[in-house]
């Protein structure tokens, strides 16, 4: 059973063609809705049949833009609106969902198809112990998606783009300045391998031995959330479980992670986990598909110096 018709959007050309492809498998008809430029459109088009370019204009903020898209919405009447789940994206799907009296649902895990104009949206509720599952009420319903949610698959011909004429009044928000992140740039969800970071590390200064066993690997380092919210000893872009990304690597070596269920969500749909933890009891060893009781700061130098 798949839905009548969903329109993705989203002001980050990467999220949109991912999103076109997980709204392929779900409903008759997807639209994607682009904010940006040709180029932007035309590489959403690869992955999209039916793609509406809104022209970013030079000074104006996504936020501006909110009636435009709107207007499309309204004119496409979807039963589901999907979305990246960015700051901009919640922002402009809470100003969306309030203009057209529609439902909400962030960090949604999974979407099924009820009837043709009806769904369900599953996400993780306490801490990822439960999964809740919300029909929405009105249409159409929003649903904000992570990263990893879904795969980008590019159509066999590319789709067809049109352009919507935007006339952007004044705005109540004006940009004082552009600051760039100092965050380093990482993408885990198109990551391999990974190696993840614990509490169970001990010592900010013990993540260097890590570092050389991900360099020996070819892995990108990632952390649970108290290394990156608690200990601040690695950036929240780094930081895997319910609330941060999930991944779908090859390998998942969890280094001094105890294996709680709000870090598995992250990490379960991992072909191998390889778990190295001190405390036999950890609940990481019921996950794992390999597991070594045993000190880090043994274990990982010796695994280093084999590889």
């Amino acid at each position: 059973m798949n839905l009548r018709k969903i329109v993705v959007y989203s002001e980050d050309r990467k999220a949109v063609c991912e999103l076109a492809s997980g709204a392929a498998g779900l409903a008759d008809q997807v639209t994607a809705v682009v904010l940006g430029t040709e180029e932007d459109a035309r590489e959403a088009a690869r992955y999209c049949a039916q793609v509406v370019l809104v022209p970013k204009q030079e000074g104006k903020m996504a936020e501006e833009y909110v009636p435009a898209v709107e207007k499309i919405i309204r004119e496409e009447d979807p039963v589901l609106v999907l979305m990246a789940s960015t700051r901009r994206g919640k922002c402009a799907a809470g100003q969306l969902a309030a203009r057209l009296d529609a439902g909400i649902v962030t960090e949604v895990s999974a979407v099924e198809p009820v009837s043709g104009d009806e769904v369900v949206l599953k996400k993780m509720v306490y801490g990822g112990a439960a999964v809740a599952s919300l029909k929405a009420a009105k249409r159409p319903a929003f649903a904000l998606v992570g990263a990893g949610f879904c795969e980008a698959a590019q159509l066999s011909r590319p789709g067809s783009v049109r352009m919507e004429e935007v006339s952007l009044g004044e705005s109540r928000m004006t940009r004082t300045g552009v600051l760039p992140k100092t965050e380093e740039r990482v993408n885990l969800t198109a990551a391999k391998r990974i190696v993840g970071v614990g509490r169970g590390v001990g010592a900010e200064e013990k993540i260097a031995a890590l570092e050389e066993l991900a360099e020996k690997i070819g892995a990108e380092m990632a952390c649970s959330r108290p290394i990156a919210e608690g200990e601040k000893w690695m950036p929240k872009n780094r930081y895997l479980g319910v609330s941060g990304v999930v991944v779908k690597p090859d390998v998942y070596v969890a280094c001094g992670i105890s294996g709680q269920v709000q870090h598995m969500v992250g990490v379960n749909e991992a072909r191998v986990i390889v778990a190295v933890n001190k405390d036999k009891n950890a609940p990481i060893f019921k996950h794992c598909d390999y597991g070594i009781v045993g000190d880090l700061n043994k274990v990982i130098p010796a695994l280093t110096e084999l590889l």
